[in-house]
């Protein structure tokens, strides 16, 4: 990476890795963390590593991810969407890199911003509402310390009222033909509902709301 890409900002990506498949190079402790997250997003994860960690078992007994014990080859990305570099072998993480970047895949190095196309937010997850902190490797200890400080404000109840906004949305779009008109009402509908979470009220019902407003 050269001087000026990396001072510039990274650009934020919510992307969807469903059926996808994605090559995490290494078996130890930073390749769980990686491979945890990416079976939460129903990704087909493939492991190449000669030596496994005892906590892969679990997945590799439940037919979870797709294990190849041995060390890596460049065959290995074959197919991939993403990589993931993650040996404590910094001269394996380099070539995982190179090849992947030759392939046009974007790839994660662990430990090294620099050689990857794309770093990991830390992840708060409330149903629908998923909250993303990066220092864009900066501090990971910075972005430890956010996490638990938005952790401390948000409540359960964040993932009720986007429940509740995802049904009224639903609701319509099959009931109110006019697009101007219905993003109007979604969005002064969205803004009572948020002031009943702030205030800890019972959220607006829908229907009943829809038809003071008529």
């Amino acid at each position: 990476m050269d001087e000026r890409a990396a001072s510039l900002p990274q650009y934020a990506l919510m992307i969807n890795l469903a059926h996808k498949r994605v090559v995490v190079v290494g078996g130890g402790q930073v390749a769980v963390r990686k491979i945890r997250q990416l079976l939460e997003c129903g990704a087909i994860v493939i492991v190449v590593s000669p030596v496994i960690s005892a906590s892969l078992h679990e997945w590799i007994q439940g037919g979870s991810i797709h294990v190849r014990i041995k060390p890596y080859g460049q065959e290995d990305l074959e197919g991939a969407s993403l990589v993931f570099a993650a040996t404590d072998d910094p001269l394996v993480n380099h070539q995982v890199a190179a090849d992947a970047k030759a392939a046009g895949i974007f790839v994660n190095v662990a430990h090294s911003r620099e050689a990857s196309d794309f770093t990991n937010p830390a992840v708060l997850r409330y149903g629908h509402v998923q909250i993303n902190v990066s220092t864009a490797g900066a501090s990971p200890t910075l972005t430890r310390h956010i996490v638990e400080r938005v952790d401390d404000i948000i409540d359960d109840r964040l993932e009720g009222l986007a429940d509740h906004l995802l049904q009224a949305r639903q609701h319509a779009q099959q009931h109110i033909q006019e697009t101007r008109t219905r993003q109007r009402l979604l969005r002064e509908y969205g803004d009572a509902c948020w002031k009943a979470w702030e205030e800890r009220e019972s959220f607006p019902v829908w229907d009943e709301w829809y038809e003071q407003q008529r």
